[in-house]
């Protein structure tokens, strides 16, 4: 069973590893780790039972919305319900801060992703063109969170 937790700077090795996996951009560790803890950022992991970083996500805070830096998972771990836990742990914690809002970009071809958001409830809010590496769409989403009392039961 995962646990998902507050990023700290200890979990920034690996959360650094698996966005450099995942993304052709990724954060360097220690951008990673000046998220961790900072004012007006939600950063949280999912661990194995072994205490190993298996996804992550992080928001920041602005202006009563959340708008979604990452949300990864190991590339061994997909197809686990890890990115679904992190993504319901996402909503929740918007939630409890009293968001209205989540927004976030989706490459057009991450098909599995924009799944994901989708089966929250995520909408279409529209397109940035050639938005990744001025090559590929992305669709922006956003979710409505100030209603979501399902979430905020847990």
């Amino acid at each position: 069973m995962n646990n998902i937790v507050d990023m700290t700077k200890e979990h920034a090795e690996q959360v650094a590893a698996i966005e450099s996996a995942t993304f052709a951009e990724p954060w360097s560790r220690s951008q990673i780790e000046e998220i961790c803890g900072k004012y007006g950022v939600i950063a949280r992991v999912s661990l194995d039972d072994d205490g190993n970083v298996v996804g992550y996500y992080s928001y920041n805070v602005v202006c009563g919305d959340g708008y979604v830096n990452n949300v990864a998972v190991r590339e061994d771990r997909r197809g686990e319900g890890i990115g679904k836990a992190l993504v319901k742990d996402m909503v929740y914690t918007a939630s409890l801060c009293g968001l209205e809002g989540l927004t976030l970009e989706v490459r057009s071809s991450n098909a599995r992703a924009r799944g994901l958001y989708e089966s929250f409830g995520f909408e279409v809010g529209g397109i940035r063109k050639r938005f990744y590496q001025n090559t590929e769409d992305a669709i922006i989403y956003w979710l409505n969170v100030g209603g979501k009392e399902d979430f905020k039961r847990g």
